[in-house]
């Protein structure tokens, strides 16, 4: 769930009728809020041509009960502009077996991570959370060969302002994680960023300072507590917004605040080209759940003619909430009760505040859930920050909770739905990815444009993010 736009939020919560753990990742946008309240401006080049929409198309999803994605044998991150999503249910965690259901609704992505400027010491990290509700690359230490473990001879370590290691704090919830900062050149489909500055988590012999610590709740030290390999944050905002430090050795030395640091940058941000904005298509599933499927990241939004945003596409413009600190929200109207909302496919499912729906009895095993007779749809208006203007509507199923979480072998749903209080203590929204099931998800970043068709304007106007567009 989402709270400061200084303190990216991970839940990491068991439900009782789930064998699997389910990560509610880093919300809140990356922290950053330099153009958080802005809305799109438009501009008018010169004529252009306006591309056929062509939506990227979903490969079929694998045949059930078999992993989608394999565990360290991956040989490609995807080509062109697009890379493969998979959903799987992490069975790494469990050594790679059939059926080894860990992660219910979270994506995944592989990324190829090499030393800088060398193209032999490099790997391809498999099971990369996909997270549009945080910024940065954040790979867990356990993850990476031996020869890219941080230091002299792998991923250069980098240095803080008082000229010794910098390392970064992300703390959660219920949880933490913490580690040093290195440089990697990365890529991803046929994309690439050299000399990325990314956190390796985990890392042995540094120790946490009191300041990561003190908010309680334990240390994330291994990838299936973390719910995946790393993740990589995809949001609207530049930067990152964790906690940075200097200390003046890996292994117990003293650490001091590492205020000057800005935070580690976006990086789709920092491709070449194709780096204004992203799109996530997701294949529609059964409200009964699947075992596995796949969907497709593509990489810009009209800068090719696989990424141009169809005319009935919903844009919304995202803003600042300065009640509750928070950026990236939009409005959503549901019978009848409006509240803030933010999209995140880090968050493994959603929540919605609907007083008409029955919620989970505590002797179910699935409180804190619906649990409809029937699955039921719910209908969302979707409105701009800030306004009351309902410019278009999202479905949601809502099933029983209770039921679902019979069916321990699956790994994606898409109507596993959290109640969200009352109207007098209901926290934001959250669109979470159970919702992008069926849908084309897109993210214009801040400070980025990009040409209209879909989003607001028309093939010779140009839009501003933050924004997202449902589809």
């Amino acid at each position: 769930m989402k709270v400061s736009q200084l303190a990216r939020i991970h839940a990491l919560i068991t439900i009782s009728m789930f064998s699997a753990t389910m990560l509610l990742s880093a919300c809140g946008g990356g922290g950053s809020s330099n153009n958080g309240n802005s809305s799109p401006t438009a501009t008018t080049p010169p004529p252009v041509v306006t591309p056929t929409p062509t939506p990227p198309t979903p490969p079929t999803p694998p045949t059930a009960g078999t992993p989608a994605m394999g565990c360290g044998n991956v040989t490609s991150t995807g080509t062109g502009n697009t890379t493969q999503i998979v959903v799987d249910g992490f069975p790494c965690a469990a050594g790679g077996g059939v059926g080894q259901i860990n992660q219910v609704d979270q994506p995944y992505v592989s990324v190829k991570i090499c030393a800088p400027g060398s193209t032999t010491n490099c790997q391809i990290i498999d099971h990369i959370i996909l997270d549009t509700g945080s910024t940065g690359l954040h790979i867990m230490a356990s993850a990476l060969s031996p020869s890219l473990q941080p230091g002299a001879t792998g991923l250069p370590l980098m240095a803080g302002s008082a000229g010794t290691t910098l390392t970064e704090c992300e703390v959660y919830v219920t949880s933490y994680v913490y580690g040093p900062l290195a440089t990697a050149d990365v890529y991803i489909a046929g994309e690439a960023v050299k000399n990325l500055p990314m956190q390796v988590i985990a890392q042995p012999g540094y120790t946490t300072p009191t300041a990561c610590s003190k908010g309680g709740g334990t240390a994330t030290q291994s990838t299936a507590s973390f719910g995946g390999n790393g993740i990589i944050g995809v949001s609207f905002a530049s930067v990152d917004s964790g906690l940075f430090f200097d200390c003046n050795n890996s292994a117990s030395g003293t650490c001091v605040n590492d205020n000057s640091f800005v935070g580690l940058p976006h990086p789709v941000q920092k491709f070449a080209t194709d780096n204004n904005g992203i799109s996530i298509t997701m294949p529609a599933i059964s409200t009964s759940g699947v075992a596995s499927a796949v969907g497709t990241l593509t990489f810009g939004i009209s800068t090719q003619t696989n990424n141009v945003p169809s005319t009935s596409t919903i844009p919304l413009v995202l803003g600042f909430n300065t009640t509750n600190g928070t950026d990236g929200d939009f409005q959503t109207l549901i019978n009848g009760y409006w509240q803030l909302t933010y999209m995140d496919s880090g968050t493994t499912e959603d929540t919605l505040l609907d007083a008409a729906l029955p919620a989970c009895t505590s002797a179910s095993g699935a409180s804190g859930l619906y649990c409809p007779t029937s699955v039921t749809n719910v209908s969302i208006g979707l409105a701009d920050f800030n306004t009351s203007t309902v410019k278009g509507t999202l479905t949601t199923p809502v099933g029983n909770a209770s039921t679902l979480g019979a069916s321990t072998n699956l790994a994606a749903f898409n109507d596993l739905i959290y109640t969200n209080g009352t109207a007098a203590s209901a926290q934001p929204q959250v669109i979470g990815f159970s919702n992008f099931f069926g849908h084309t998800m897109w993210v214009l970043f801040e400070n980025s444009s990009a040409q209209g068709t879909g989003l607001g304007g028309t093939a010779n106007t140009k839009v501003t993010g933050p924004m997202y567009g449902v589809n």
